[in-house]
């Protein structure tokens, strides 16, 4: 009887522990991540908050810090000892690409040498700097080893989302890297013929060359 009583009072112990660790992630942490209280977050991950726990929208913190434009709070989560730095959200989405479409290039360097993932499987971070035409992040990505061909979800590449930024720059450093502008996704459509369809002939006439 009496192991059964020990028990059970450890079991409330820990469901009591559990529901506090979830008001404090779901209330204080979350805000102190939105308002960029780099020095709360700090303090609260010395105390034991879990750096990889996911909000109610499906966003782990390092994720939600760029999104809230709190950069001193993700420059405090980088540094914590059991940080993720390829977690994904929701959506399979990682910090890598998350930063890759702000064109933050030094902080993405800095994850990318810190173990992050340049490549990943199906929509990668080179195809995030791409369709934003970010051409200084498109270059550092491929120094780093990010694949010129890489196939999104529905097969469409790097190039073609760059035709999407329409800026030329984005066009020719991946045609310099050996993208290819042929390449059809999952519908038939290359980067050539989403560029006709919007009909813009310089970014036709680099591709054709």
């Amino acid at each position: 009887m009496r192991n059964i009583k020990l028990k059970s009072s450890l079991l409330l112990g820990a469901m009591v522990f559990s529901l506090s660790a979830l008001a404090n992630t779901s209330g204080a942490w979350w805000n102190d991540i939105k308002n960029d209280r780099a020095s709360s977050v700090k303090q609260a991950i010395e105390k034991g908050q879990d750096v990889n726990v996911l909000n109610q929208g499906g966003q782990p913190p390092i994720m939600q810090a760029i999104r809230d434009k709190s950069m001193g709070v993700f420059d405090v989560l980088v540094r914590a000892p059991n940080i993720n730095l390829n977690i994904e959200n929701i959506n399979q989405e990682t910090p890598l690409m998350y930063l890759a479409i702000i064109g933050d290039v030094r902080r993405a360097e800095r994850l990318i040498f810190l173990g992050a993932n340049v490549n990943h499987l199906g929509w990668a971070p080179l195809h995030y700097a791409a369709s934003m035409g970010h051409v200084d992040m498109i270059k550092m990505l491929l120094a780093n080893g990010a694949f010129p061909n890489a196939p999104a979800a529905e097969g469409s590449s790097p190039i073609y989302m760059a035709v999407t930024s329409k800026n030329p720059e984005a066009v020719k450093v991946l045609m310099a890297a050996g993208a290819d502008p042929k390449a059809v996704n999952q519908l038939g459509k290359s980067a050539i013929d989403l560029a006709r369809e919007l009909k813009l002939p310089g970014l036709i006439e680099i591709m054709l060359r």
